[in-house]
């Protein structure tokens, strides 16, 4: 009775297991880094008003594989630098 428990829970947890990533190849056809004006930060400075301009950073990457040419954006201060022209790994998580 007792090993048939311990086989059914090490066959249970064998079927829940997460499963090994599918990555894909894919070949770097363009990336584009900009940034844009969004705005400015005012804060007072003793008896006068200090701005700063604000800006917000963009990279757009587009890779294509065999089927699909897939386009991505990201934003934030440290973008993910590719090399165009060279093949790249990358999974999808979901759709």
């Amino acid at each position: 009775m007792k090993i048939g428990a311990i086989v059914a829970v090490l066959l249970s947890s064998a079927l829940w297991a997460e499963k090994p990533q599918a990555w894909e190849t894919a070949r770097v056809i363009s990336q584009n880094l900009s940034s844009e004006k969004a705005g400015a930060y005012a804060a007072p400075l003793g008896s006068g008003t200090v701005a700063v301009p604000l800006y917000r950073r963009w990279n757009v990457v587009i890779v294509e594989t065999e089927q699909y040419r897939y386009e991505w954006q990201e934003q934030g201060r440290t973008p993910i630098i590719l090399n165009v022209n060279e093949d790249v790994q990358f999974h999808r998580d979901g759709n």
